[in-house]
């Protein structure tokens, strides 16, 4: 990924979350609390805890690159024009087994898309952050005013 790949208008909207470069692309705010979708890309291995919505539906589509991708107890592996939908109240995780991953990620109702930025830093440039173990007590405390949480490990 190289930065003339990102919006420059969209800048402050880039951040370094857990591991991967997010950008929030459309916010409940700017949705009538719709959606809120966010495009992520993430280096192979990442992985984010499992964890359960249980006030938003999700999707994740897959630009580029292959997400192995955990909904309940099914498995899967998903490619460039392929998506998966996470429904509410079911723990799910994903882990990039590609070299590199580019994919959006949609929640219904919007609202999620904070989290996001609530457990993460503004990113210091168009690219992948440097590596760091993810700060799982800033995770969890981030998580709790959205009705999710993390159940487990990532995947």
């Amino acid at each position: 990924m190289t930065a003339d790949t990102i919006d420059a208008r969209l800048d402050d909207r880039l951040r370094w979350f857990v591991g991967s470069l997010n950008r929030v692309v459309a916010t409940a705010g700017e949705t009538n609390g719709t959606f809120g979708l966010m495009e992520q890309w993430a280096p192979r291995g990442f992985a984010p805890p499992t964890h359960v919505h249980h006030r938003e539906d999700s999707a994740l589509y897959v630009l580029d690159g292959s997400l192995r991708v955990r909904v309940g107890d099914d498995e899967s592996t998903i490619t460039a024009g392929e998506f998966v939908f996470l429904p509410r109240d079911v723990p799910h995780s994903f882990r990039v087994d590609s070299e590199e991953a580019h994919f959006l990620e949609l929640v219904t109702p919007g609202g999620f898309e904070q989290y996001h930025v609530d457990a993460s830093d503004r990113a210091e440039a168009a690219a992948l952050p440097p590596e760091g173990a993810p700060d799982i007590p800033r995770l969890l405390s981030a998580i709790a005013p959205y009705d999710a949480e993390i159940t487990g490990p990532p995947l």
